[in-house]
């Protein structure tokens, strides 16, 4: 018996040196790694040191424009975001018209919608966005698919508008999005393969609207703007890519009391900084 064992135990030793040391077990579903947990933690110490060395500089620049502003950056393949500025949160105007798109033609990608998710983004046409809205369903069922659309790319707060809560605005324009939560709806549409046809049009947004990241390079983008208060916002959702690959989503954010115009100006302002600094976020190619 002994023999037989000593055998048995020098046979199995063999086997072991042929097939290699044992793979380990994989993780539990929902568990994070050690090299996992490494990553995010390097994310967080990254975006936090980005965030702090901003955060002085936009305060100086805030400081000359009449009234708020505000800036969120996320970089795909990366859990930290950077925000910086006032102005955190407000309607989501015509950027929502990202979403609707999207969710548009993921129900039906028709030669019709294609047309009319055109028209909603490149020159912001209400009555093309309106028609896409009521392609999705009944409001709350609009509202819903729209929400599908922003869950999947990761922004898990956001919820969309389904009433038409201000006499002569689309009620998905008055949903309310964080600058923080769009940045991150963002980065995560940006490498998704539905939404490469909204991305192509945020490229070719028409001249008169080609304020704030406009101005950028690599930008593509969609605007949305409309009275607030004694004021006017202007907002912005964009993603930017570096000649190096490196792909950005950004959300930006200028209230004023003095109108459109200013606010489209003073946008601009805030664009041309970040365009100056946006390289400094941990980002990865799609």
């Amino acid at each position: 018996m002994r023999t037989a064992t000593a055998l048995l135990g020098g046979l199995s030793l063999i086997l072991a040196g042929l097939l290699g040391p044992a793979t380990p077990a994989a993780a539990a579903p929902g568990s994070t790694s050690a090299a996992t947990t490494a990553r995010v933690s390097a994310d967080s110490v990254s975006t936090d040191s980005v965030r702090a060395s901003w955060s002085k500089s936009f305060a100086s620049l805030e400081k000359q424009l009449p009234g708020t502003a505000g800036v969120s950056v996320v970089g795909v393949g990366h859990a930290g975001s950077v925000t910086v500025g006032s102005w955190r949160s407000g309607v989501a105007w015509s950027t929502s018209k990202v979403p609707v798109s999207v969710a548009a033609l993921r129900r039906s990608p028709s030669a019709s919608t294609k047309r009319l998710v055109k028209r909603a983004i490149t020159v912001s046409d209400n009555a093309a966005a309106e028609k896409l809205w009521s392609r999705l369903g009944r409001p709350k069922t609009a509202a819903a698919r729209t929400q599908k659309v922003i869950r999947d790319a990761g922004d898990k707060h956001t919820k969309v508008q389904s009433k038409r809560v201000r006499a002569g605005f689309t009620a998905f324009g008055q949903t309310r999005w964080t600058t923080t939560n769009q940045a991150r709806f963002g980065a995560g549409l940006a490498c998704r393969a539905e939404a490469k046809p909204v991305l192509r049009l945020m490229g070719q947004i028409t001249t008169s609207q080609r304020w704030g990241l406009g101005h950028v390079r690599g930008a593509r983008f969609k605007g949305g703007w409309g009275p607030v208060g004694k004021g006017y916002l202007v907002r912005q959702l964009g993603v930017v890519i570096l000649p190096d690959g490196r792909t950005y989503s950004v959300s930006i954010a200028v209230w004023s009391p003095k109108g459109f115009s200013r606010a489209a100006r003073d946008l601009t302002r805030v664009a041309n900084w970040l365009e100056k600094r946006i390289g400094q976020v941990p980002a990865r190619a799609c």
